[in-house]
């Protein structure tokens, strides 16, 4: 049961977290009602006790021009974090944003924009060089959250992409010539009603299958991060882990809370970093969850080296039996960064013939360069 200053608190943080939306719409972004509503869930998401994930979440969620980016950190602090309480900020005028000088103003009122521009460009800078820095060598902890930030801004832009498939309609714009001429039957031949097509947007479906083998370990945990990052996003996407079998984790990476999803995936992963046998992994898919959760417009991602011990006939069957269902089958191999890779173990030779795509999964530039081509081809 809540205490009355426990109570208090939460009121006033809720308040404080729903009036920043409108508080950045005042200041000239792009924000709408809607968005206080998100500002809540993303609080909730990764909680408001550590200030730099918060206020990196809320940059991803709100900042959608470079304008906003570089404006971002000055309003956040104005709102949450000055000691002597809402201080409103001008907004910027054109003239300002276009970078003409006042009246009577001089070099020295410049340098604060210049230096203002200067370190937007420096944080972009940062920004794609650490989409671009290889798995393997992220460690440290700042690296960490700034790429789950990253990764979430990239799932919230995948979140807008649709398909576009006509159904059937009673009314609509355009029309249905076969379904007309079916009903014209009744009335000998003369088409009394019309049958009409209308466009419906739908999400297409993702299946990603990631490896989580001893020799995937080093890119396996970022590959889940993303999966999870893409699970608060999308609602038509399915997440499953394999190494000697195969485990679903879409329930878990759903958890809302970061500590209880990694407690599930550890309790669910059980023979985590052991060996690899990925056409026994497949074979189970197709047994087990592929006739409920892919169909036409699915593309099924799969994050492996490509490192088999099973027989690599088993994983040709398997991928023959799977891409009779998936619309496309796309294989993200870590190893294809490397200037000496080629596809040439005995997994990779069996797997080539049945995919759609062979890419590189070892960093987040490649996959933000990746999906979005997957999703294009679902249409």
């Amino acid at each position: 049961m809540l205490t009355g200053d426990t109570a208090a608190f939460e009121f006033r943080a809720v308040e404080r977290l729903t009036g920043f939306a409108g508080f950045l719409r005042n200041n000239g972004f792009a924000a709408g009602g809607g968005d206080a509503v998100e500002v809540l869930r993303t609080a909730e998401r990764v909680g408001i006790l550590d200030e730099s994930v918060l206020r990196w979440s809320l940059q991803a969620l709100l900042c959608g021009r470079s304008e906003e980016w570089r404006r971002f950190d000055e309003l956040f602090d104005t709102w949450f974090l000055a000691h002597d309480g809402w201080r409103p900020v001008a907004r910027h005028s054109v003239r300002d944003q276009a970078g003409v000088r006042p009246a009577g103003g001089g070099p020295a009122r410049d340098a604060p924009a210049r230096d203002e521009a200067a370190r937007a460009s420096y944080a972009a800078s940062d920004r794609e060089a650490l989409a671009s820095t290889d798995f393997r060598a992220i460690t440290a902890r700042s690296q960490m959250l700034a790429l789950e930030a990253l990764m979430r801004r990239f799932a919230r832009r995948l979140k807008h992409v649709r398909l576009r498939r006509e159904v059937r309609a009673r009314l609509g714009r355009r029309l249905d010539l076969p379904g007309t001429i079916r009903r014209s039957v009744a009335s000998g031949g003369t088409p009394l009603k019309l049958s009409w097509r209308r466009e419906r947007r739908v999400r297409p479906r993702l299946v990603l299958l990631i490896d989580v083998s001893r020799s995937m370990a080093p890119y396996s945990f970022f590959h889940l991060r993303l999966a999870r990052a893409l699970s608060a996003e999308l609602t038509d996407i399915r997440s499953f882990i394999f190494h000697t079998h195969l485990t679903e984790v879409s329930d878990a990476l759903a958890e809302s809370d970061p500590l209880r999803a990694q407690q599930r995936l550890q309790v669910i992963a059980h023979g985590w970093a052991g060996g690899t046998r990925i056409g026994a992994s497949l074979t189970q898919f197709n047994r087990e969850y592929a006739p409920r959760c892919v169909h036409a417009r699915t593309a099924v991602i799969i994050v492996s080296d490509g490192y088999d011990t099973g027989e690599p006939q088993r994983l040709a069957a398997a991928l023959t039996t799977l891409r009779r269902r998936a619309r496309r089958i796309v294989w993200l191999n870590p190893l294809c960064s490397q200037a000496d890779f080629t596809p040439a173990s005995a997994g990779m030779q069996a797997a080539l013939p049945h995919l759609d795509l062979l890419a590189s999964g070892a960093d987040l530039a490649s996959v933000a360069a990746t999906l979005p081509r997957i999703l294009e081809a679902l249409r």
